[in-house]
């Protein structure tokens, strides 16, 4: 029997792709349906943090693809299997500074340290303000995501290394049975750039961080294999 898993980390890391991809060889992976910033419902979220029930989807969805999922990890199935998914952070900041500071309540909520900003308010701070919140989000939220996870089996990875050897690695984790030659096709032909929006802003470079997020973004991104 398929394990149930949740893929999360920051978003704009090629959470789409992943789902799209695990779903087109029938591993029914949604994005961001279960965990969407306002869901699940409060009294779900209630009865999970009482203990009474646990949070988890319904087949035919095998896993999920949300980094909104962070948080509740600890409420979910102890054998649920969790895949930490990760992007360099320049291609983060940027990514994300291009979309816009969506959510910006749930963040918030979750690391009270971010101030409680909207989409309008966050695109009226100056460039370098902006990338810094990005910049110490990405430390802050994937250093969650690895706490929230303790207990349960964990799986962390580069999407800049996804490989057909990193998705098969995947499916036999959760048992999901397959065929080589299938997955081998269905990867060769789904395009990487399945949620690729804009166009991403250059200027936005590691030296309009502070001096202290530079140095605090560098040690992260050195323990996740990241060089900056």
């Amino acid at each position: 029997m398929t394990k149930r898993f949740v893929i999360t980390g920051c978003g704009r890391s090629g959470t789409t792709y992943i789902a799209k991809l695990l779903t087109e060889l029938g591993c029914h992976c949604d994005h961001e349906v279960f965990f969407t910033g306002r869901k699940p419902g409060v009294f779900t979220r209630l009865a999970a943090q009482l203990g009474v029930r646990e949070l988890a989807w319904q087949p035919p969805v095998i896993g999920e693809a949300a980094w909104e999922a962070v948080p509740w990890l600890p409420h979910m199935p102890d054998d649920i299997q969790v895949l930490h998914q990760l992007r360099h952070p320049l291609e983060f900041i940027r990514s994300r500074q291009k979309k816009g500071w969506v959510h910006g309540y749930f963040r918030s909520r979750h690391l009270p340290h971010f101030p409680r900003m909207n989409k309008e308010r966050f695109a009226a701070l100056p460039l370098a303000e902006q990338a810094d919140w990005l910049a110490r989000f990405w430390i802050d939220w994937n250093a969650l995501a690895e706490t929230r996870a303790e207990g349960k089996p964990y799986l962390r990875y580069r999407i800049e290394d996804f490989d057909l050897a990193k998705l098969e690695e995947i499916l036999q984790l959760i048992d999901f049975p397959h065929d080589p030659a299938q997955v081998e096709q269905v990867f060769s032909a789904l395009p990487t750039n399945v949620n690729t929006r804009g166009q991403k802003r250059e200027d936005i470079t590691l030296d309009l961080l502070s001096d202290a997020t530079r140095a605090d973004l560098s040690a992260a991104a050195q323990r996740y294999g990241y060089s900056l």
